[in-house]
This record gives C-alpha cells, structure tokens and sequence, in this order.
C-alpha cells in the first residue's frame, strides 16, 4: 500500500471535529454495506481456482489485502499464480531513519515473505517509482502484455478504477490495455471506504455511489481455511500496519482498514 495525501484514516481525514458520531455513522454504514456485497455476489470460489492466475499490484502489499485468501486457496489446489508488483513503495511513508531506496528494499522483502505465506514463488517486481504509474502508462502496458503473452493466466485480477489512488487507477487501465483474456478487478481503497466514499471529490461521488449501490456482476471467494494465511502475510508487512520504527511520523494502516480485508469473503468484479 502507498499513501497519499488524500487516503488517511477517516478520523484524520475529517478532523477531530467529526470523530464521534458522524465517523460511527460512516464505518458502520461500510460495514453493513461490506456484508450486503458479499450476501449478494455470485459464489465464484472454485471457478477462479481452476485455471493459472495473474494478480496485478499496485505496490507490495495490494495483493494480499485484495486477493490473499484466493490466491492461497489456488497455490493449495496446485493452481499456478503469478503476482505482478508495478511500482516499488518507496512513498508509503517519510523517515528519518530509512531512506527511500532503504524502504523499497524492505517492501520488496516483506512481499517476498507475504507470498510465501500464500504459496507463490513467482513474483515479478516491475520497480516503476512510487506514485509515477499514470505518467509511466505505455511502458507499463508494454510490461504487462509481455507477461500476459509468456504467462497466459486465466485470469487477470487488477485493482478496481473506484480506488481513489492514482497508481491503482493507472495499473487498472494498463491491465486492461496489456489484452488479458478475462479480468477481474478486486477492491481496496473503495472496499474500505465505501459506500460513503467521504474524501472523493464532489464530481466523482455520483459514479461511486452507483458502483457501491449495483446489486450485479460482483463475485465473491470464500476465505475459509485460507483465511490465517492471508492474515500470516498481512503480517509480514510489518512496515505497512505496525509503527516498524517508532517515529512519531511514520505513516501506517489504521487497525480499521486492515479488519476490513479479513472478514470471510473476497470480492471481485468485472471490470
């Protein structure tokens, strides 16, 4: 996961003026909405375990918010799963203590670990900078179709256009552009921010709120048993949920967000 300026916890994003009843009303309209998707989407679970899978991330981490449970449940079953990390983390925090390129290198070890807590060894770093995929979008898409054309996956899992961050945008649109046979997309900012969607700008809200409405087209996984492995690799991110060097400005998922991708579902949708 990366951050930006515009995707802090919901209490930071609002002011301590609204922590209380309006951020209530605002997470517990996300999770009665969270529940009606999943009661509502197509049970998926054994389709999208029968042929090779591609996972498309955004930045280390994304991958196992998003898809982590299906990704473990198809490495089980003897599926073959390819993860594919456009960019390098390097912007997910600032630290006096580790320095950019510091940090890429351990984001680039703890996806190592989170996989292999999924099953997979095939793990391809594209190592676009933080935060540059939109102005690196033809040679991104030139990546991605040479993997697409080598790996032939039966599916391509990308990261929805309704996720608010720039780089999730931009690999959405180069996973489509690189011509994978059949994708998906799966939720992570969107999944914890909806359906109230509080930071989008004003002339986005509309679009988002009828995505979050939508009754159709969503899939769901069942986490099951693959569950405690995709919450062992949430773990091996320790930079990404734990405060890993104690500095008062280090940046790190809000204990909300990361219970968020471990109820018993995972939801995916055509793109």
């Amino acid at each position: 996961m990366s951050r930006e300026p515009a995707h802090p916890a919901i209490g930071d994003r609002f002011g301590s003026s609204v922590v209380g009843v309006a951020t209530r009303v605002v997470r517990a309209a996300g999770t009665r909405w969270r529940r009606r998707v999943a009661a509502r989407a197509t049970d998926a679970t054994d389709t999208l375990t029968r042929h090779p899978l591609m996972v498309l991330a955004p930045h280390p981490d994304d991958e196992t918010f998003g898809c982590g449970a299906l990704i473990a449940r198809a490495r089980a079953n003897g599926t073959p799963v390819t993860v594919v990390v456009a960019t390098d983390g390097a912007r997910s925090t600032t630290s006096a203590r580790l320095s950019a390129a510091g940090l890429a290198r351990l984001r680039a070890g703890e996806l190592h670990a989170a996989c292999a807590e999924l099953g997979v060894t095939d793990v391809v770093q594209l190592g676009f900078p933080d935060g540059a995929l939109t102005a690196n979008h033809d040679a991104l898409t030139a990546r991605l179709r040479a993997l697409v054309e080598d790996r032939r996956p039966g599916h391509v899992l990308l990261p929805c256009r309704e996720d608010a961050h720039p780089d999730h945008r931009a690999l959405h649109h180069a996973g489509l552009a690189a011509g994978p046979a059949r994708a998906l997309a799966y939720p992570v900012w969107a999944w914890f921010e909806g359906p109230v969607f509080p930071a989008a700008a004003a002339g986005e809200r509309a679009r988002l709120w009828a995505w979050a409405a939508s009754r159709s087209g969503w899939l769901r996984v069942t986490c099951g048993p693959f569950l405690d492995a995709k919450r062992q690799a949430i773990a091996a991110y320790a930079s990404q949920t734990t405060n890993l060097t104690g500095e008062p400005g280090w940046s790190h998922l809000d204990p909300r967000f990361v219970a968020a991708f471990l109820g018993p579902h995972e939801l995916f949708r055509a793109p």
